[in-house]
């Protein structure tokens, strides 16, 4: 970049120029047909082979950047769409103006695809340069990569063909493109005429390498010819592009006009330098960018060495995204978003990663207490949330349980010669521990003598059994083993009792107070349902199955779709009655997410198919098979202006187009087929899609499953 700037600068020193107030005014009309995608000999373009358009983004705004200070720039790019084989014509994407911006951004913003309405883009640009009543001479650059078509009035059975492999003539060729296909270099050099006559001079640029061959040359020669210019430029990559356009705009420079103050420095979009220079040979200033040397960066118009912020490949986490330190040209390093982690994703050491760390509603037990799954409607995340159990209690299947049904503190009791102590642990938790061990005999929690004093048969109750007194083998009163009360019963009084409720224990619910409840073991050995807290209802809160959840806050509309990552997601209603984000299926081979809709790729050239229903279209993100809406109709190309209408065979009927023109066609609807909207604009009459195009069609379709075999 930095030697096509210089190289521009000197040979536009040696130009015969003086300031002036206004400057003159250099308007671009640009070629963007289906086939400015391919590489600039026609092969497909890709790695290594830059498209004819990518060339042009680069060479064409690096001009008028260079030039700023001697013409005033516009544009004008053809066809206005980009769907199949599109004639319309061209339409102005930047006005013309003093600074370059817009023609950096048009330039960026478009994609290629259509025919090549040629004569009529011409015509539509004459008529805006004479609106602007302009004071300074103005001239048209013209950059095309091919022969004119789109004129539907041309003969299709005796007219030359333009598409290649599309003859001997459109009418007998299995391209099926009609008359859309016939050369137009009559009505092309006319409207040539008619712009140098009213003071617009013409120059024409080939940019491709197969324009010499045939014909092809002489008609854009004679384009240039009506248009004062004498022969067309022809380029056949991108040096020579841009030598072209150099000597252009070099050779018809007539004065200059200072855009910046001497001294001045900035620093571009680009990261580059750009200082203030007087160019005395022009005496007028202008800008002279400059890169700054490895390891500095420009910053306030001055290269400064590099802050260096991270270490370059380092990755980290940042406001819920995962980062990467990346270098710039200049080798300065700065942190970068390398992936935006999407709802019901967390960012761990510098990636995206799922945060369904459990199942929502399971529950574990902890060395402090209990933990239960819940999920957070706000972040699509799973995550344990932990609860002490309180004192009395300990966790039991993922859950907070009474314990006391072990023994009483402070209780005795004899296991063999053993004493042994009910002893309680901090939660409250009781259990039996040995002590001391008796040379004679232990009875009732006690060495050497009858320590227990209890009648035969009598009965008491001991935590959540029943214990009944007898003789021991020391014929001593003693208490006899425990017997356990069955489930749902309960000791009093020294007998078993049905316990008042039942419930599962561990299980939730939500209170009628709004309040979130557990079942729990009280301290009688019953099941029963304990409240563990209180939902804030005030604030929107709302209980479900013994879980608060908070306030509904949708991430998304309902119906809405987008891509995310590749792949396409819908907006659905997720278990909290909340809309958020779901992904939905991968798109497969030969596709990709647009809009959040997977879409077919399809070819980059002037004649491609899609399947039936569907037709290529140029979108931001390349260009996909889209349904069929609506089909261009073909613009006029004489003079006058019309109305017309019609009533089709089968039920159709419709209003004709309105243009500059006497050839106007018109739209029908049909009960075999969708409707079809006549065109308008200027010199292309272009016919609408009717029944016939089921052929075209059906090839298309054979064409783009052949693609696609020869790529597997």
């Amino acid at each position: 970049m930095r030697s096509l700037i210089a190289s521009l600068v000197l040979a536009a020193s040696v130009a015969a120029a003086a300031p002036c107030s206004e400057l003159p005014v250099l308007f671009i009309v640009q070629d963007k047909s289906g086939s400015m995608a391919k590489a600039p000999d026609g092969s497909t373009a890709g790695a290594g082979n830059p498209s004819k358009w990518s060339i042009a983004q680069q060479v064409v705004p690096s001009l008028a950047t260079s030039f700023s200070n001697r013409f005033r720039f516009g544009a004008a790019m053809f066809p206005r769409d980009t769907t199949q084989f599109n004639c319309t014509a061209g339409t102005i994407v930047t006005p013309i103006a003093d600074t370059t911006t817009g023609i950096t951004s048009a330039y960026n913003t478009l994609v290629p695809g259509g025919g090549t309405p040629t004569a009529a883009s011409l015509q539509a640009v004459r008529s805006h340069l004479l609106a602007q009543g302009l004071a300074t001479p103005a001239y048209v650059l013209l950059i095309t990569d091919g022969l004119p078509n789109c004129n539907t009035a041309l003969d299709a059975n005796s007219c030359a063909p333009t598409t290649p492999g599309c003859g001997p003539t459109p009418a007998a060729s299995t391209c099926a493109l009609g008359s859309k296909d016939c050369l137009d270099s009559s009505a092309t050099v006319t409207a040539a005429q008619q712009l140098l006559a009213s003071g617009i001079k013409v120059f024409v640029v080939g940019f491709d390498s197969t324009l010499t061959a045939g014909n092809n040359k002489a008609v854009l020669d004679a384009i240039a010819s009506a248009g004062g210019t004498g022969s067309a430029y022809v380029a056949s990559n991108q040096a020579q592009l841009q030598s072209a356009l150099n000597t252009i705009a070099v050779n018809t420079t007539t004065c200059c006009k200072d855009i910046c103050s001497v001294g001045a420095s900035v620093c571009n979009g680009a990261g580059l330098r750009q200082t203030c220079q007087l160019d005395a040979s022009l005496g007028c200033t202008t800008w002279v960018t400059q890169a700054c040397s490895a390891g500095s960066t420009c910053s306030n118009g001055s290269c400064q060495a590099c802050s260096n912020a991270c270490t370059a490949g380092a990755v980290r986490c940042a406001n819920g995204n995962a980062e990467q330190c990346v270098p710039n040209a200049q080798g300065c390093t700065s942190w970068q978003t390398a992936q935006t982690c999407a709802y019901g994703e967390t960012c761990a050491a510098g990636s995206c990663n799922s945060c369904q760390g459990c199942t929502i509603g399971g529950s574990r037990c902890t060395a402090t207490g209990a933990e239960t799954c819940e999920w957070s409607v706000l972040s699509g995340c799973t995550q344990w949330r932990a609860q002490a159990c309180a004192v009395g209690s300990v966790c039991q299947g993922g859950s907070c349980a009474s314990c006391n049904g072990t023994c009483t503190a402070g209780a005795k009791r004899c296991a063999n010669k053993t004493v042994e102590t009910c002893v309680a642990d901090a939660s409250g938790c009781t259990t039996w521990q040995g002590g001391q061990t008796c040379t004679n005999f232990c009875s009732g929690g006690a060495c050497g003598t009858c320590g227990t004093n209890c009648t035969t048969g009598q009965t008491r109750c001991q935590g959540a059994g029943v214990e009944t007194c007898g003789i021991d083998v020391n014929n001593c009163p003693a208490w006899g083993p425990q017997q356990q009360c069955a489930p749902n019963n309960y000791c009093n009084g020294g007998l078993c009792n049905a316990c008042a409720t039942t419930c599962t224990q561990g299980t939730k619910r939500c209170g009628a107070t709004g309040g979130t409840e557990v079942c729990q073991l009280n301290a009688m050995g019953c099941t029963a349902w304990t409240q563990t807290g209180q939902c804030d209802l005030g604030a929107g809160e709302r209980c479900d199955t013994g879980v608060c959840i908070p306030p509904c806050q949708d991430t998304c509309t309902e119906g809405a779709a987008q891509c995310s990552a590749g792949a396409p997601q819908s907006c659905q209603r997720g278990p909290s009655g909340c809309f958020v984000w779901r992904d939905e299926t991968a798109c497969g081979v030969d596709q990709q997410c647009v809009t959040g809709t997977c879409r077919s790729l399809c070819t980059k050239d002037e004649f491609e198919m899609c399947p039936a229903g569907e037709i290529c279209t140029g979108v931001a993100e390349g260009r996909f098979c889209f349904p069929i809406t609506e089909q261009d109709g073909g613009v006029g190309g004489g003079t006058g202006g019309g109305t017309g209408g019609g009533t089709g065979t089968g039920g159709g009927n419709g209003s004709g187009g309105t243009d500059a023109g006497t050839n106007s066609s018109g739209s029908s609807t049909t009960a075999d087929g969708p409707s079809r909207v006549g065109g308008v604009g200027a010199g292309c009459n272009c016919s609408t899609f009717d029944a016939g195009a089921l052929p075209l069609l059906a090839l298309g379709l054979l064409a783009r499953l052949r693609r696609r075999a020869s790529r597997s």
